[in-house]
């Protein structure tokens, strides 16, 4: 329980409320009982006072709702664009979705009053030039998205070759907008811990910095992380204020004026092909914790991870994230004791492990000698245990699983075999056990 439920009286000292609860406990004790540990050592208290607090940083991002956009059609996708900007979306990340298309015009056409981050990496060197060219003398607000990191992690390989995929991504910081863009969502959807996930993330955002910082004059620069939230709300949240204050962190140390940005969307560790309302709620608390964590972007997720996602489905969920918006703040808990303690200590694991990181050759050099992997993979099989073992405890009605003849998407994971350079991260949700031994019954 933090202090935004327990009104410590004034007059009462926190070691009398530790006093008075013992009493209460009978006998028990306090720490078994009423002090929750997560697997990372992080402590969730029964209350918090100000002796807790050892650090104030204070968030004063403020969210905003944003769509995401698959562009294989250069007509429709400015429809669909065009329709959200009268329902008052403002913000798009667009993914450029094949080669053989008329980007020139699709650059030149987007809308002024839209602000667009845009993934580039299935273009090719000679349009990413143009594409380029074209951003610097448009007076749209474009930010140019390549992270072929996450690509090689997740696929084991590169697009092209690591010297290749680089070049497209120096090519793209060339413009007015300069952005390194890290996709860290990939950690928490295979299994990594909170500090895991920072660490891992900020790492990846530096192997792109490294690049460009000796090279390139930068007066401003952009590092846009884009992370998963699960429904963890104390935790998650402080995650969310722990990054940001990690990355401020390690990056203000260096000359370049940086920003930086949080695109936000609920993790699919948690979800599951229950029909009742679990996924809705589960999605709903990250939304919260990803608005009050201070992510700039909110992105919407299908609660029905095996229906298709309508444009209905849709509206709803931006709808939902707007009132959420209106009605919470990042600021709301600056100065909060609760998250304030628990976002220091993350923050504090967190810069201890990447500082170990780079000390011993950086992110790439992490993912190509497996460290990363086998890290990440043993943390995903601890949590898959004791998410096990606490749905042995909970009286869940099997009887709500979607069937088979209910699916439109296949929830399952997919794996090719082919030949990759490195062992790929693999995103699998820990409901996947359960759904496939059900299923068989």
């Amino acid at each position: 329980m933090s202090e935004m439920y327990f009104k410590q009286s004034p007059k009462t000292t926190v070691k009398q409320w530790k006093q008075r609860v013992q009493f209460e406990l009978q006998g028990a004790d306090y720490n078994d009982l009423l002090v929750y540990k997560s697997n990372e050592g992080i402590s969730l208290l029964p209350f918090y006072a100000s002796e807790n607090k050892q650090f104030t940083y204070e968030v004063s991002a403020e969210s905003q709702a944003m769509i995401s956009l698959y562009c294989s059609n250069v007509e429709q996708t400015l429809k669909r664009i065009n329709f959200w900007l009268s329902k008052k979306v403002n913000y798009f990340f667009i993914t450029l979705h094949f080669e053989k298309n008329n980007w020139i015009e699709f650059f030149t056409k987007l809308p002024e009053n839209g602000i667009y981050f845009i993934d580039i990496q299935l273009l090719e060197l000679p349009f990413l030039q143009k594409v380029n060219e074209l951003i610097k003398n448009c007076n749209r607000k474009i930010f140019l998205c390549n992270d072929s990191i996450y690509n090689f992690l997740k696929n084991g390989r590169w697009f092209q070759n690591q010297y290749a995929d680089f070049e497209n991504f120096i090519c793209g910081i060339s413009n007015k907008n300069p952005m390194i863009f890290a996709d860290t969502t990939l950690y928490q959807n295979a299994g990594a811990s909170m500090i895991q996930q920072i660490a891992y993330g900020i790492s990846q955002a530096m192997e792109y910095f490294k690049c460009i910082h000796n090279d390139f004059i930068i007066n401003e620069l952009n590092i846009c992380f884009k992370v998963a939230v699960g429904d963890g709300f104390m935790f998650e949240t402080s995650k969310m204020r722990a990054f940001r204050q990690v990355a401020e962190s390690v990056f203000g140390a260096f000359n370049s004026k940086i920003k930086i940005f949080f695109i936000a969307e609920p993790s699919n560790r948690g979800l599951s092909i229950l029909k009742s309302k679990y996924n809705e709620n589960y999605i709903a608390l990250a939304y919260e914790s990803a608005i009050l964590g201070g992510a700039d972007f909110i992105l919407p997720k299908n609660p029905l991870i095996y229906k298709k996602y309508t444009l209905e489905n849709e509206l709803n969920s931006i709808e939902e994230i707007q009132k959420l918006i209106e009605n919470r703040k990042a600021s709301f808990l600056n100065g909060m004791c609760s998250f304030e303690a628990i976002s220091y200590e993350i923050a504090k694991k967190s810069l201890s492990l990447f500082q170990n990181i780079e000390k011993n050759g950086g992110l790439l050099q992490q993912i190509k000698n497996h460290t990363l992997q086998k890290k990440i993979k043993k943390q995903a099989e601890e949590e898959q245990i004791f998410f096990e073992k606490q749905i042995e405890s909970f009286n869940v009605d099997f009887q709500e699983f979607a069937k088979k003849n209910e699916w439109e998407l296949y929830p399952f994971i997919k794996q090719k075999q082919q030949k990759t350079l490195v062992e790929p991260l693999i995103a699998k949700r820990l409901w996947e056990n359960i759904e496939k031994r059900q299923l068989k019954k």
